[in-house]
C-alpha cells in the first residue's frame, strides 16, 4: 500500500476553542503553524488533496481555533491547524488569547510531534516566527520551515529567497530544514509528505 495514500484520507474532526476541548492526548500530532496570511489552510488542503478539507479566507486572522483532521479511523494520527499570528487588524484581546491557546498547547501537548512553519516567501522571518523556533530548538521538537507561494516569484528569485531564509536559520539555530512550497502549483509536495511520515512514523 503506498504510505502517502494515508493523507487523502484525512478527515475534519473538530475545532476547538480552547486547550480542554482537544482530542484526548495519544498518539501522533503535527501541528501547522504561521502569521495569518502564510496560506496555511491552503497547504493543508494540497497535502490531503482536498480543496475543501481546511477553510480558507482571504480575509487574515479570520481563523480563531484550533481545527483538528484526523488520518485514521481511530484518530490516532493527527494534524492541528494553529490560528495564524501577526495580524493587526484583530483586537489586541484576541490576539493575546491565541497567543495563550497556542503557548498551552505547544507546552503541554505530549502528543505532538513536529511542527510546520508556513511563510509566506514574499514576507521575511517575523519575530513570532523566531520565538517558535527557539522553542522547538529548546523542546527539541522538530521543526520544518515552508516558504509557501513559490510560485508567486521567478524560480531564481525564489532560490535567492530560500538561501537567505536558510543563512538567517542555520546562524541563529543550526539544523532547521527550510524548503520551497506552493500550495498551488505543489511544489514541494512529495518532500513534505515525506516528512510527515518520517514524524507520524507510518
Amino acid at each position: 500500500m503506498n504510505k502517502k495514500s494515508i493523507f487523502r484520507k484525512t478527515k475534519f474532526l473538530k475545532s476547538s476553542i480552547s486547550f480542554k476541548q482537544l482530542p484526548s492526548d495519544v498518539g501522533f500530532e503535527i501541528a501547522f503553524c504561521g502569521s495569518s496570511n502564510s496560506g496555511k489552510s491552503s497547504v493543508i488542503n494540497s497535502l490531503t488533496e482536498n480543496k475543501k478539507l481546511a477553510r480558507t479566507s482571504k480575509t487574515p486572522g479570520r481563523t480563531q481555533m484550533m481545527n483538528i483532521f484526523s488520518l485514521d479511523i481511530d484518530t490516532k494520527k493527527r494534524i492541528v491547524d494553529l490560528p495564524g499570528y501577526g495580524y493587526a487588524k484583530v483586537s489586541k484581546k484576541i490576539r493575546q488569547k491565541w497567543g495563550r491557546t497556542v503557548n498551552e498547547y505547544l507546552n503541554s501537548r505530549q502528543s505532538l510531534r513536529g511542527l510546520i512553519m508556513v511563510m509566506d516567501i514574499r514576507q521575511s522571518l517575523k519575530k513570532t516566527d523566531i520565538i517558535l523556533i527557539e522553542w522547538c530548538v529548546t523542546t527539541n521538537t522538530p521543526v520544518k520551515i515552508l516558504l509557501n507561494k513559490a510560485d508567486k516569484l521567478s524560480k531564481n528569485r525564489a532560490n535567492l529567497e530560500l538561501n537567505n531564509v536558510e543563512e538567517v536559520v542555520q546562524r541563529l539555530f543550526k539544523r532547521i530544514e527550510v524548503q520551497l512550497f506552493s500550495a498551488k502549483e505543489l511544489i514541494g509536495i512529495e518532500k513534505l509528505k515525506n516528512t510527515l511520515l518520517n514524524w507520524l512514523e507510518v
